[in-house]
């Protein structure tokens, strides 16, 4: 029997790759997309199913739902990828409520729907295979350390590492795997956009506004562009090549830091003591050159 997949977010990045890869190692891949103009593009590939999903949209969930039940029939579905998300950056002093809610939608409460709406699927796989469903969720290494300026993309992060750590337990009873999988710095169009957002922000700022956050989002831009170049960065390939091997194993570990920034980060940076931390933070994106003087802070961070 071959192994099903579905995977959201499959038009770019790490979703793109990702079903490439599994595609080609013989899985029958459902990849969600939006926009029309994208199916050609996946259909065009071998194994891979095209379906038309806006993860925050309910009907298209059920219409996806009725989809892949259609084509797996008795047979189930071996894996969930929840890969879709997006990003959003802005001083928190300028943030807008719609975007905020949009990223806490994608990248927290799509998940837990997609998970939801899918169960029946992955315990019909269970009923006749000894090798058990999974569920990877993709987080960040901005749910394990915040930054500045990317607070509800920091938020969703943080959240998607306690819901799938939440999901470990309960779908246990279903024998379904629960896996975390946290890519580092990747080189998607999700890192250009980051910056981008930035960029944008400052075009809807008063002039104060953008007199306090232009050079801070100069420099935001600068890191960004360096980082490109950076060796250890890896590609959407690389992280698609360890997101196939974690789902093909018959019992995978609950959580895997897929980049060695996502490693150092999560067993080096997060266990030193917060004021370390926050000078880090300070010093990488400058933010104490551009604070006033007189709004320093007199307490210990």
């Amino acid at each position: 029997m071959k192994k099903s997949i579905l995977i959201t977010g499959a038009t770019s990045g790490i979703g793109r790759a990702a079903t490439t890869e599994f595609a080609s190692q013989g899985y029958q891949v459902f990849a969600t997309y939006r926009a029309d103009d994208h199916r050609g593009e996946l259909a065009a590939t071998d194994n891979v199913h095209p379906i038309r999903m806006d993860v925050t949209d309910a009907a298209d969930l059920e219409r996806a739902y009725a989809a892949v039940a259609e084509a797996v029939g008795g047979d189930g579905l071996y894996a969930v990828l929840n890969n879709a998300g997006i990003t959003y950056s802005a001083p928190f002093e300028y943030l807008d409520e719609k975007r905020a809610r949009e990223v806490m939608e994608v990248n927290v409460i799509a998940p837990y729907r997609i998970t939801q709406t899918f169960i029946p699927l992955l315990i019909a796989h269970n009923k006749s295979n000894h090798v058990k469903a999974r569920v990877v969720n993709i987080a960040s290494w901005a749910g394990l350390m915040a930054s500045p300026f990317i607070a509800f993309y920091n938020a969703s992060k943080f959240a998607v590492i306690g819901l799938t750590e939440s999901m470990f337990y309960d779908l246990r009873l279903l024998d379904i795997h629960t896996v975390l999988a946290i890519p580092g710095i990747t080189k998607t169009p999700l890192l250009a956009k980051t910056t981008g957002d930035g960029s944008a922000a400052l075009d809807t700022m008063p002039a104060e506004g953008r007199a306090r956050y232009q050079d801070l989002f100069d420099h935001y831009a600068t890191m960004s562009a360096r980082s490109e170049a950076m060796p250890m960065l890896a590609t959407p390939e690389k992280v698609a090549h360890k997101l196939h091997r974690i789902v093909d194993k018959p019992k995978p570990r609950f959580k895997n830091n897929l980049g060695i920034d996502a490693s150092l980060i999560d067993h080096v940076i997060t266990r030193l003591p917060r004021a370390a931390r926050v000078a880090m933070n300070r010093r990488m994106y400058q933010l104490d050159s551009a604070r006033p003087a007189s709004h320093a802070p007199k307490d210990r961070p």
